[in-house]
């Protein structure tokens, strides 16, 4: 019997992109979970994650990773008028449906404030029927298959944040937060008048700081004009 698990990584930040990971094991095969010592990926370090993500790739039956970048959310959101929680059920149930032969069991991380109500939907966009399908919040805490999909994910956030790094500079966690996320966002902005490309355009935080900024060369032309 297949078993699928589903997770996402970077639902909150205003900085990055939105990872969604599938592991898929066997009844034959989970065990393997354990041995690893699979836990919630916000728990481990770094490190620990990088360490575990090797060892599910080398154990796992199937995995598969969707990166949605910050472009693609904002496309998503101005073009499409889609909620994240709207963008994460179709990529849930896209990567489900690359899964071959499909899962007979599917644990999901929900993001709906019903979590039987993500999978519900989910499930309805699926192109096979499985014989269960659990939806749960903090499923990455409950279902082990889910903390493996949560690591898998992390991991790839993790390294995309690392590159920003390397292009921007100091961009604090990415989180709104974060004042070294805050500092990072107004200062571009104030400069170029625009945000970069690794910036989530209509989150509240990006949003208020390009207020700010046009607030203050408001007040600065009525001092000038004073």
């Amino acid at each position: 019997m297949r078993i699928a698990g589903l997770d996402e990584a970077g639902r909150g930040p205003v900085i990055g992109p939105l990872v969604i990971g599938c592991v898929v094991y066997t009844d034959e095969t989970i065990h393997n979970l354990e041995e690893i010592g699979v836990d919630d990926s916000k728990s481990l370090t770094p490190r620990k994650r990088e360490i575990m993500a090797k060892k599910i790739k080398e154990t796992c039956d199937y995995y598969n990773i969707i990166i949605l970048t910050p472009e693609k959310i904002n496309e998503l959101h101005y073009s499409n008028h889609l909620t994240l929680n709207q963008m994460e059920e179709n990529f849930f149930a896209e990567l489900l449906n690359s899964v071959d032969p499909s899962p007979e069991i599917v644990y999901l991380d929900a993001c709906d404030i019903i979590e039987d109500r993500f999978g519900r939907t989910i499930q309805s966009m699926l192109q096979f029927r499985p014989k269960k399908m659990i939806s749960k919040h903090k499923g990455d805490s409950i279902f082990k298959i889910v903390g493996a999909a949560s690591i898998l994910a992390k991991t790839i956030r993790d390294h995309e944040i690392e590159r920003y790094k390397e292009e921007y500079g100091d961009i604090g966690s990415g989180y709104s937060s974060d004042p070294k996320t805050q500092k990072f966002l107004y200062r571009y902005y104030k400069k170029y008048q625009r945000f970069p490309p690794i910036v989530r355009t209509w989150w509240k935080t990006a949003e208020n700081i390009k207020k700010r900024v046009m607030n203050e060369k408001m007040q600065k032309k009525i001092t000038d004009f004073s």
